[in-house]
Formats: C-alpha cells, sequence, structure tokens
C-alpha cells in the first residue's frame, strides 16, 4: 500500500474527531497516550540524525519504545534542524464516529521544504505554500469536499505568531476552507507545517493490483518546473550569477517570471484536479471499470522521475518512459551540467501520475487540458514481473547526484 497518505472511511453526517499530542523528541517518558489507534506522524531532527537512515531508525525506535499502547501510523513527515532544542514529534489521532459509510476521507501531513526565502519570515507565502501542500496529495485521489486543515506553527515572538494566525485566517476565508487551531507548538523557533483532510463519495484510485499491460501513465503537468525557482534565488544570492545565467541562454526575466508561476502554484490548491480525478472514479461501493475509470494514481511533485520507480513497486510492473516533458528543459540541463540542482526534473504542485486504458487515455488529457494543465502520455506498463524502468534517454543530463542515480540500479534498465 502507498504511504503518500492515509485514508480513513468517510461516516455521513460525522465529523473526525482529531486529538493531537506534541512530544519532546529526546524525552525518556512519553505522557499524555491516548487510546486513539490511528494517527498521522511528524517529526523534527537534527539534520545529523535525518541525514543518517541508520541513526534514524535507532533514534526513531528508542523514542517509540516509551509509548505504552499501540498505534498503526502510514504517513509520516520529516523535517530537519541545526538546533537540537527544536526536536519534537507530533502525533495527529484521528478517531472516527460510528455511522454509515459513504465514502473516504484521505489525509495528508507536510512540513515546508520549499518556499521563497527572500520574504520575511512572517509572510503569507510560507503557510499559503504550507497548507497547500498539505491538500496537495489528496486532489489526486479525487477529494471534492469537506476540506480541513490543522495547522502546525511557531516562531520566537508572540508578534510574529499574531500575524502567522492572521495569514491562517486569510488563506481560508480565500478558498473557503475550515480549519482548527490547536496554537502554536511553544517551542519558540521558527516552522510552518499542516495536517489536513478532505472527502470523496468515490472509492479511491489506488487499485495499484489491477494495472494491466498496456495501460498509460499520464503525467498531469510537466517535470522540471523548480529548477527556475532554484536558479533565480541563486540571482538574488550572487548577481555574478545573472551574467553567468545570461551566457547561456537563461534571462533573468526568464527565471523571474517562473519563479513567480512557481510559487502561485506551490501557494495556491489544485481543486480542479481533484474533480476531474472524481469524475473517472467509481461510486463508493460499486464496481471499477477500467475502460471508465483510473486505475491507479501517484503523486509527482518535488520528486520527478524518482516518483516513476515507486510506481513501478507498488504495481510490481516494469515501466517504459518514452516521453520525458520538462517544463524548461535548457534550463534542467545547465543546472544539472553545473552541479547546480541534485535532481532537475523535480515538479511544482499539479504533477502527478494518473494510470488509465489507453481508451480513456485521450479523454482524461481533454479534461486536464480544459483546466489549464499540461498533460503528457509518458509511457506504458510492459510486463508484470520484477518491477524495473525503462527510460529512452540519459537520466544524468537532468540528475546531478549520482548517489541518487546509484540507488535506483536495482530497478533502473536504460535502454
Amino acid at each position: 500500500m502507498p504511504s503518500w497518505f492515509d485514508a480513513f472511511h468517510y461516516i455521513d453526517g460525522k465529523i473526525p474527531e482529531l486529538t493531537r499530542r506534541i512530544y519532546k523528541f529526546n524525552d525518556s517518558i512519553v505522557e499524555k497516550e491516548v487510546e486513539i489507534k490511528r494517527a498521522l506522524t511528524m517529526f523534527r531532527l537534527q539534520d545529523n540524525i535525518g541525514d543518517d537512515l541508520l541513526l534514524l531508525s535507532e533514534k526513531l525506535q528508542e523514542f517509540l519504545r516509551n509509548f505504552h499502547t499501540k498505534v498503526t501510523v502510514k504517513k509520516i513527515t520529516t523535517a530537519l534542524t541545526t538546533h537540537q532544542s527544536s526536536q519534537f514529534a507530533i502525533f495527529d489521532y484521528i478517531r472516527l464516529r460510528r455511522g454509515d459509510k459513504v465514502g473516504f476521507m484521505p489525509a495528508n501531513n507536510s512540513a515546508i521544504q520549499i518556499t521563497d526565502p527572500t520574504q520575511r519570515p512572517e509572510s503569507e507565502i510560507h503557510s499559503n505554500i504550507v497548507f497547500t501542500t498539505a491538500m496537495e496529495n489528496l486532489n489526486p485521489l479525487g477529494c471534492t469536499s469537506g476540506f480541513k486543515v490543522y495547522p502546525i506553527y511557531d516562531a520566537p515572538t508572540e508578534d510574529m505568531l499574531d500575524k502567522i494566525r492572521k495569514n491562517l485566517d486569510a488563506y481560508t476565508s480565500r478558498f473557503n476552507l475550515s480549519m482548527e487551531d490547536y496554537s502554536s507548538l511553544k517551542i519558540g523557533k521558527l516552522f510552518f507545517g499542516a495536517t489536513a483532510i478532505a472527502n470523496t463519495l468515490k472509492e479511491l484510485p489506488i487499485r495499484y493490483d489491477q494495472v494491466e499491460e498496456g495501460m498509460q501513465i499520464i503525467l498531469t503537468n510537466k517535470f522540471g518546473a523548480m529548477p527556475s525557482l532554484s536558479l533565480y534565488m541563486l540571482t538574488e544570492m550572487n548577481n555574478n550569477n545573472i551574467k553567468k545565467f545570461e551566457q547561456n541562454n537563461i534571462s533573468l526575466d526568464l527565471l523571474s517570471s517562473a519563479k513567480e508561476e512557481d510559487i502561485k502554484n506551490l501557494s495556491e490548491p489544485h481543486f480542479s484536479l481533484g474533480k476531474i480525478i472524481s469524475k473517472y472514479c467509481p461510486d463508493y461501493g460499486t464496481e471499477f471499470d477500467k475502460y471508465s475509470h483510473i486505475a491507479a494514481v501517484h503523486p509527482v511533485t518535488t520528486d520527478g522521475i524518482f516518483a516513476i520507480p515507486k510506481l513501478a513497486e507498488l504495481t510490481n510492473f516494469n515501466i517504459v518512459i518514452n516521453d520525458l516533458p520538462l517544463k524548461y528543459d535548457e534550463i534542467a540541463k545547465f543546472a544539472t551540467r553545473e552541479f547546480l540542482i541534485e535532481n532537475a526534473t523535480a515538479s511544482s504542485n499539479g504533477c502527478h501520475m494518473l494510470v488509465t486504458t489507453k481508451e480513456l487515455a485521450e479523454v482524461v488529457l481533454d479534461d486536464l487540458r480544459k483546466h489549464h494543465f499540461e498533460p503528457t502520455i509518458i509511457g506504458f506498463f510492459a510486463k508484470k514481473e520484477k518491477p524495473s524502468v525503462k527510460f529512452g534517454i540519459d537520466l544524468s543530463q537532468y540528475v546531478a547526484s549520482k548517489s541518487k542515480l546509484i540507488r535506483l540500479q536495482s530497478m533502473l534498465e536504460t535502454q
């Protein structure tokens, strides 16, 4: 099963109960446990821990051994910090009330990873981006209603906290969202995160076991939207970079306009995508029809092409990729060639993979284009065997990190 979200049943007329517990990561005693059996978790850890998988596993097990009750955890988000005192663990326990099941309530959480560092710490852009990112994974699941956000935030001063709260209220009012504010973390360090839930009256499009040979992979938007944002920030850090970029036919005007588009994509929810996907999902409790319904979805966003092997693992298929559409191809190649970015295929919000039959793919493509997406059929499912991916291009021109490519070698095949 995928781990990029958790899903609960949607109970007719009932509002789920979310109970938040905040723990100090280094405490040997965990207080205020609850008896709810499922939770979404978020850990903020020192970067030396987060960068070492063995140490991370050891520290997490050491922390979790302090719990006396069993909790099922599917969605885990980690954020890094240089301050030991800033470490924490958040458990958002979700309890459903009894009643008639009429659909699903997917849930997701997120900590801010990408933002506009040229803006002030209390700028609305930071909270806008983290709210949007928390809801982003709910759209490809076909969610169309019941969007609710639970902010996770902190700041060093009360004045800054008040400004952040006003920004949260403005965002939820703008998009007509429900919000439940559990107050700040009270640690005293700047932080932005959120948990989000939403509803769908349809079956979820995650039928990875029903994917068949010949099914198509639709990319809803192009890869490679994020490198332009990174290069723009480099011009802000050092004016000498402008001349270097322009010598490679990358103008500051292009980077500036691309940056504005990226920030807009990161800070405005793609509710239209949820409505499109919902249209191609069976009603709750009814049968799946491969000729009428989307078989499976998987998020891409900042993972870029590294999301494709994850889809191969979930479906246990050999995937053939014969098209790799990039938003700014020359920028991506330049950023990789100059070792400015590890993964130049990283995209923005609104970029996800959809799996359909060849006949249905063209219909879905038309719907996506009507809502200003730039969809492309990038490949297909070849054989159900050991998970692997075949690319028809040299990936080294888009991925500078050799270690990342090496980690994929066990399932990566290059034609």
